[in-house]
């Protein structure tokens, strides 16, 4: 794998990260301009995600493998199950103890709540945890299922597992299934990725930087004015806005700090949105603009203090933990969680 000195920064993505954590962060603090512009949000992540991770995995060997699952679960599992600690500790205090509360925290820990979970929040809303609360870390089981399973064919699976036409019938295979929206900006992410074998940093040259720059304002048009079916256009609005900001830069101390705080506020909006509603409802300002702007205020606090405190901390010294033992534990670990969560929905609801 390359060292870190050598790989080449996209300045543009820090700021585009913290775009798309706040327009999370706005639509559950009670702004709704586009009742899509979370999910919307979440597909870019994915798209930005299969085009990075793609890349990496493309200049990784059998050896880096070890590495790579220890710096993913490092990277994403410590922020993803404080969150999740934090969400039981304020559940448990809030209301009682269910049987579709265990559930709901029973998919959160094995990665597999976005099969399980969306589909029941409709019905069964008001007894999962705090309300559904929850519920966007079902982007994050999915880009977990990724991280896990492409290593396999990206590194394993040599130059069949890196051919162009095998990720286009992957990627043609999910965008026409019911997971195109899991899995589909991601497929077409590592799609692109692997077309830089072929031709290079194509996205950079000055015609492909117009062409892409115009595809991504015609499709983003097409997805917010509904002229096509969202889940057809939406994961390919999400790839053309990510290639069109994929553009080699320097990057800087602010733009390290924004695109550093969208983790940890994606993952932990709801606590800034909490402490101002308990707040704003005492002074009747809860459910208003000025009580949404203060929501969002205070949940960019929190992810600040968060990332300063777990997430940069994770960063700087993950190297200083790795030994290959613990990084192939940690994919067997990864594994395993995936097949017990699958095991047990499939059990559960015959006892």
């Amino acid at each position: 794998m390359a060292p870190a000195s050598e790989l080449k920064y996209y300045p543009a993505f820090d700021y585009l990260r913290i775009v798309l954590a706040l327009a999370v962060t706005a639509g559950h603090a009670g702004i709704h301009g586009w009742e899509q512009s979370g999910n919307f949000a979440v597909q870019v992540f994915f798209a930005m995600s299969g085009w990075l991770i793609g890349a990496i995995l493309l200049n990784s060997s059998l050896k880096d493998l070890a590495r790579f699952y220890f710096n993913r679960a490092a990277r994403i599992w410590i922020p993803y199950f404080l969150t999740i600690f934090l969400l039981v500790i304020v559940s448990v205090v809030k209301e009682p103890i269910t049987r579709k509360w265990v559930e709901i925290f029973f998919y959160d820990l094995t990665f597999t709540y976005n099969f399980f979970g969306p589909p029941q929040l409709a019905e069964f809303m008001h007894q999962m945890p705090l309300d559904g609360t929850g519920n966007h870390l079902w982007s994050i089981c999915a880009e977990e299922q990724f991280y896990l399973v492409s290593p396999l064919l990206l590194v394993l699976g040599g130059s069949i597992g890196q051919s162009i036409w095998l990720w286009v019938a992957i990627a043609a295979g999910v965008l026409a299934s019911r997971y195109s929206l899991y899995f589909g900006a991601i497929s077409l992410g590592v799609l692109c990725a692997i077309s830089r074998l072929t031709w290079g940093d194509w996205q950079s040259g000055r015609i492909a930087r117009a062409v892409v720059l115009v595809l991504a304002v015609a499709t983003f048009a097409a997805t917010v004015l509904a002229w096509l079916p969202y889940d057809v256009v939406a994961p390919f609005a999400a790839i053309f806005i990510v290639l069109a900001c994929a553009q080699y830069g320097s990057s800087t101390s602010f733009g390290r700090w924004v695109g550093g705080i969208s983790y940890p506020l994606y993952l932990n909006h709801w606590i800034g949105i909490f402490a101002a509603n308990a707040l704003l409802g005492r002074l009747g300002l809860r459910g208003t603009i000025t009580g949404s702007i203060i929501a969002i205020v205070l949940a960019v606090a929190v992810a600040g203090l968060l990332y300063t405190l777990v997430d940069r901390r994770v960063m700087a010294n993950r190297h200083r933990y790795f030994t290959e033992q613990r990084g192939r534990r940690l994919a067997t670990l990864g594994f395993s969680l995936i097949a017990i969560g699958l095991v047990g929905a499939y059990f559960y609801d015959r006892f």
